[in-house]
């Protein structure tokens, strides 16, 4: 199941490497296979495949879900920054959280962290894990432009952001 997936990944790049490209020909398929062969290459450790073709077609709806509440937690940050910006005053209360995942495979943690610091007003600063292949649980030391209470932004990472990407990815 493994090697079919990772071929099945090259040639659906190679056919996104034609529509970008514009020139469909067999060379320039060959070529985008081979691009994302090596462009993904580094990265093969953190694409294990281990899930089933019934487990993948299940989760397709959860991924679109997240893909919903990536783009709808980055909007709304966005909309946020742009009002606290404008204020006459700025009112802001910087401070860092420690934030404990809960992810066990290695691509739901790095999906975890890459959406918390899209969002605009949160950076993530620092990473423990104990495992080196970033396979949680953890803590992410996440900083954020306003925290009033350091339980309610845990809240809400974990209720918008961690729960999708667990049912997804996990």
């Amino acid at each position: 199941m493994i090697r079919p997936m990772k071929y099945a990944i090259y040639v659906l790049m190679g056919f996104i490497w034609l529509l970008i490209s514009g020139g469909f020909s067999i060379g320039n398929f060959l070529l985008g296979v081979f691009l994302s062969y090596m462009i993904l290459y580094p990265f093969k450790d953190m694409f294990t495949f281990t899930d089933t073709t019934r487990d993948i077609i299940r989760k397709i709806p959860k991924k679109i879900f997240y893909l919903y509440v990536l783009i709808r937690e980055i909007v709304k940050a966005n909309f946020y920054m742009a009002y606290k910006i404008l204020q006459p005053k700025l009112d802001i209360r910087p401070g860092i959280i420690a934030y404990p995942f809960t992810t066990s495979r290695s691509i739901s943690t790095t999906l975890l962290a890459n959406t918390i610091s899209l969002t605009p007003g949160t950076l993530i600063v620092d990473v423990h894990v104990k495992n080196p292949t970033l396979k949680g649980p953890g803590i992410y030391y996440v900083h954020s432009i306003y925290i009033e209470s350091p339980k309610a932004v845990r809240d809400i990472i974990r209720d918008d952001i961690e729960q999708p990407v667990l049912e997804a990815f996990e």
